[in-house]
């Protein structure tokens, strides 16, 4: 089974409910956030990182995070690509904190 959590870093996974603010880039969102954008789209929505157990993890701002996200194939395809205590987010491609 293949588990990401996160776009970039892939211990990561994200709480959708923290913050729902439009975004184009890691930038936009501050510290502890990150600009998670549907493959092929230049925006996206800020959402809080955290780990596979739910913690709140603050990284900083990513400079290559002004691009598009190409990855077509996303982080995960079902809920059980995803940690207990999250789900798959099929417009994202990310597993979000339940």
């Amino acid at each position: 089974m293949k588990i990401k959590y996160i776009l970039i870093l892939p211990l990561f996974a994200f709480n959708l409910s923290a913050w729902a603010q439009e975004c184009n880039s890691d930038f936009n969102c501050g510290i502890g956030y990150k600009c998670v954008k549907p493959p092929m789209s230049g925006y996206g929505t800020c959402m809080k990182t955290v780990n596979e157990y739910g913690t709140q993890q603050y990284n900083m701002p990513k400079t290559e995070s002004v691009m598009p996200n190409m990855n077509m194939e996303g982080d995960c395809t079902f809920d059980t690509d995803c940690p207990i205590g999250f789900r798959c987010d099929r417009k994202y491609k990310v597993c979000i904190k339940r």
